[in-house]
C-alpha cells in the first residue's frame, strides 16, 4: 500500500480502526513524531498533514483551541487516523464495486 504516512516515517496498521497492540503502538509513535515535528520542523509537519488530506479547518480548530503542543500532537494524531480510516473505506467500497462490474 503506497501510504501517505511515509513522510512520518511510520509503518500504517493494516487495520486503523481496530483497538489492537500495533495501533496503539502506531498512535503512540505517530504522536510522539507529531510532537517533535510541531517543536522542530514544522514545515514537514504541514506538508505532511496536507499529502495526508485531513481537513485544514478541523487542523485550525486544534491550533486554535489547544494551547499544549502534547495535546496538539494528540489531537492531529486522532484527526489524521479518522482520515486514513475514511480513505480506507472509500477505497474499500470503490474496489467492491469495481470487482462487480468486472463481473457483469
Amino acid at each position: 500500500m503506497n501510504n501517505s504516512l511515509e513522510i512520518f516515517e511510520i509503518p500504517i496498521p493494516e487495520h486503523p480502526e481496530l483497538d489492537t497492540p500495533d495501533v496503539s503502538l502506531f498512535k503512540a509513535k505517530l504522536t510522539k513524531q507529531l510532537h517533535f515535528l510541531l517543536e522542530k520542523d514544522t514545515a514537514t509537519l504541514w506538508n505532511g498533514l496536507y499529502r495526508i488530506d485531513v481537513s485544514e479547518n478541523k487542523v485550525k480548530e486544534i491550533f486554535i483551541g489547544v494551547p499544549d503542543s502534547g495535546e496538539i500532537a494528540q489531537k492531529l494524531c486522532n484527526l489524521i487516523i479518522e482520515r486514513l480510516i475514511q480513505k480506507m473505506n472509500i477505497r474499500r467500497k470503490y474496489s467492491s464495486n469495481s470487482d462487480l462490474d468486472e463481473t457483469l
